[in-house]
């Protein structure tokens, strides 16, 4: 099923076996975008729920065109000028509304508090360098640390993702 076929709305409580403490770290609700294209609109994303806990892993599953990628840009605020959320769409990080956030806002939440790796792996990393050099790289950028504490960190989150250092 596709992302862009509308099902139902996400429930208040999630009903699924893992235990979690605390509110979402990512509180996705009712999210719909629509592209301007010659003669109209065209609906990339409809009515697209979902939550992340601290410590979670979520997948995005569908077809080729199903609004994966439009759904993850938007989180991160890297939608076209050509895109329109809808005004009912929500998306919280940290309980904050981060579609109501300014350039800067979230300039300052992407890649200290949340990254993306787009799909095409030939333009979003670079062969010559190993991901272990490039996650270093991107830590360095946003936080500002010593080449030790980012190569700490890397080790960290490549643990945590279970990819072997």
């Amino acid at each position: 099923m596709a992302l862009t076929e509308k099902t139902s709305m996400a429930p208040d409580e999630r009903h699924d076996h893992a235990v979690r403490t605390g509110s979402p770290i990512i509180d996705a609700r009712n999210v719909a975008v629509t592209f301007k294209v010659e003669g109209g609109t065209v609906d990339a994303v409809k009515d697209v729920s979902f939550q992340l806990y601290r410590g979670e892993t979520i997948a995005v599953v569908g077809e080729s065109g199903s609004g994966k990628s439009v759904t993850a840009r938007t989180v991160m605020g890297l939608l076209t000028k050509r895109a329109t959320v809808a005004v009912h769409s929500r998306i919280e990080y940290d309980g904050k509304n981060v579609l109501k956030f300014s350039d800067r806002q979230r300039r300052a939440l992407r890649g200290d508090r949340i990254s993306m790796i787009f799909q095409e792996p030939m333009s979003s990393l670079n062969p010559v360098y190993t991901v272990g050099a490039q996650i270093i790289e991107a830590i360095r950028v946003h936080q500002k640390t010593s080449r030790r504490q980012a190569a700490e960190r890397t080790l960290e989150l490549l643990r945590q993702v279970q990819i072997p250092d």
